[in-house]
């Protein structure tokens, strides 16, 4: 899409319904999505970043009600909300460290070179891993899961490949199960793979669970139709069969 069309298209959403969503997918970072249009009736702009615990029609439904509810509330991002069996969401104030490198839709489309940006963060158990705290300032080191903001690819796979794995290796569980079917084609479990709920599995990029972490990179190294299983409680990978 050319940039003259993005740019109608934000316009249109926002004199429709006040704001205009992006969501962001592909290579190795984590999904994220953010308004644009905000800051003209809240004074900011709004982001959700990570949590793949949700489907994205969830997390423009989330967003939805978060902003519905600022718009309206005098105290302005200061809120807490339920979303029904969503969860409960809350706003920290994101550092621009974060918001310079996540939010660039947003800034080219107000011309601005800084603009307030509020995170939208779910309640403890609904939190993955794969959510940031963005009131901290951005540091490569410090934060593994988004290092690839900053640093450059260098695995010989493509920067967007994907895994199918599983919610408990979001919230923290040790990967047990590591399988290559093709050459773009990995399955990373916490558990037996074939006894995985169909409802726990997400398909996320594999550069997010490396930096959950590190010892997974040995996924990137599988010849096609050979994988990897180790004890819960140890790092030591063994071959199957």
């Amino acid at each position: 899409m050319q940039r003259s069309d993005f740019l109608s298209r934000i316009s249109a959403n926002i004199a429709s319904t006040g704001y205009h969503v992006t969501v962001v997918t592909g290579g190795a970072l984590p999904r994220f999505a953010y308004t644009i249009g905000c800051t003209t009736t809240t004074g900011a702009e709004f982001v959700f970043a990570g949590g793949e615990l949700y489907s994205q029609a969830q997390v423009g439904e989330i967003m939805r009600a978060l902003v519905s509810r600022i718009i309206q509330a005098p105290e302005g991002p200061h809120v807490s909300i339920s979303v029904g069996v969503l969860g409960r969401f809350s706003l920290i104030q994101a550092d621009a460290s974060w918001s310079e490198r996540l939010l660039l839709g947003a800034f080219d489309y107000h011309q601005q070179t800084t603009l307030p940006v509020w995170q939208i963060v779910p309640d403890g158990p609904h939190r993955t891993l794969d959510i940031p705290n963005m009131s901290h300032v951005f540091e490569v080191d410090s934060q593994p899961i988004w290092q690839w903001l900053a640093r450059k690819w260098e695995y010989p796979i493509p920067g967007d490949s994907m895994a199918l794995t599983n919610l408990p290796v979001l919230f923290g569980e040790q990967a047990t199960e590591v399988m290559r079917w093709e050459k773009d084609d990995w399955e990373i479990f916490s558990g037996a793979g074939p006894e995985v709920p169909k409802e726990d599995r997400r398909m996320v990029p594999l550069g997010v669970l490396i930096g959950l972490d590190k010892t997974l990179e040995r996924a990137v190294y599988l010849p096609v139709g050979k994988g990897v299983w180790r004890d819960a409680v140890e790092l030591e990978w063994n071959d199957w069969g």
